[in-house]
């Protein structure tokens, strides 16, 4: 019976943190345009250079997000299985 286990990731839980990644990818974008350093480059420059340090960024935030998802799944289930045991 130990394989009965829920699971600690649920699509639904992929489709909201992939939703919340890509919000974060645009804010963080329009942040970053203002501090890319290539001034006197084109606007497409800007935007390539932004948008590369925001993919890496995003990319921790969606890796934290998961993580934090994860853990707090399985802290909610440890919990539940102890009252389940006490009660």
């Amino acid at each position: 019976m130990e394989n009965m286990k829920p699971k600690l990731i649920t699509k639904h839980g992929v489709v909201l943190d992939l939703i919340l990644t890509v919000v974060f990818f645009v804010w963080i974008n329009s942040i970053l345009k203002k501090h890319v350093p290539w001034a006197e480059a084109s606007d497409t420059a800007i935007l390539l250079g932004a948008s590369y340090c925001g993919a890496c960024l995003s990319g921790v935030f969606w890796l934290a997000l998961s993580l934090f998802r994860v853990t707090l799944a399985d802290q909610m289930l440890q919990k539940a299985v102890a009252n389940k045991e006490v009660g």
